[in-house]
């Protein structure tokens, strides 16, 4: 995320008329692989989060829904489907955007290109410390009866916490949460997010433990699993972990893990504890 000076409220208004002229600059300027995120077809995996934020997640991309329609998503809530967006909000380009009107089409296509290892599954579990820092660990399974071909660039991960008071300031959501690591994949072996509020510097890290990092791609035999671990440098509040599989840029069904579930809360010595909060496995995973 960019950094955003949140000072005065003369200053807001200054820096939030000059994003505003750069971010229309970049969705009118840009070409499409910049990431224009408008009405149009889009699929995803329906995500209701631990706070009942919904929304569209295609492994390293997610759009959010909004709390005016997200209802209406209820009753497809862990399946990968595909909707016409009729109204998107994107405050900045490129980054994720906001689905305030649409139509469900129905399941979420499979091209012939990008068609998803039949077996294939992914299973987070944590959390758990790792040098002090609140780690997941995350477990790509074959449980098919073919050899699968796994491509580590469609293993997106997000990490979603609550929304506080201040938070950035074009954060599309307009749920009770938002992402705060988005739009990487398992093959950054690290990446940091942040922005100044009120002169305080928040930031958000993540590091892939390089012992166990995947390689670009690799096979996976009936009943063999890989896995790799995620640490976080994040300061306290409530967050959710969540990974994807395939569906390029909500363009086809993709997968997602189950989420993982955690609070990170202050410590006296200066490093982040954790409490654990109830980690919700999907029934298909429990095979």
């Amino acid at each position: 995320m960019e950094p955003f000076p949140h000072q005065d409220a003369s200053s807001r208004r200054a820096w939030s008329r000059l994003w505003v002229a750069l971010a229309t600059l970049l969705l009118f300027a840009g070409p499409s692989s910049a990431g224009i995120r408008g009405p149009g077809k889009y699929s995803g995996v329906v995500v209701f989060d631990r706070w009942d934020g919904c929304l569209l997640f295609s492994s390293v991309y997610l759009m959010y829904i909004s709390e005016v329609v997200k209802d209406d998503l209820r009753s497809y809530a862990g399946q990968a489907i595909q909707i016409d967006a009729l109204d998107v909000l994107q405050r900045v380009n490129p980054g994720d955007g906001l689905i305030r009107k649409f139509k469900v089409l129905g399941p979420a296509p499979e091209k012939h290109l990008g068609a998803i290892p039949e077996g294939l599954f992914l299973v987070a579990d944590g959390p758990f410390p790792n040098r002090g820092l609140p780690a997941v660990t995350l477990e790509i399974r074959n449980q098919g009866a073919k050899s699968a071909t796994v491509d580590s660039s469609k293993i997106g991960l997000a990490l979603l916490t609550k929304k506080q008071e201040g938070y950035y300031a074009f954060d599309p959501s307009d749920g009770p949460s938002t992402a705060i690591i988005t739009r990487v994949s398992v093959l950054n072996p690290g990446g940091k997010f942040w922005w100044s509020l009120d002169g305080v510097k928040h930031s958000f890290s993540y590091t892939i433990d390089p012992e166990n990092r995947l390689p670009h791609s690799f096979d996976l035999d009936p009943g063999r699993s890989r896995s790799t671990t995620v640490t976080f440098e994040i300061p306290p509040g409530e967050y959710q972990f969540i990974s994807g599989y395939g569906g390029g840029v909500h363009e086809e069904r993709s997968l997602v893990s189950n989420p993982v579930s955690f609070d990170v809360n202050e410590a006296p010595v200066g490093r982040q504890s954790l409490l654990d909060y109830p980690v919700r496995i999907w029934s298909h995973l429990r095979k």
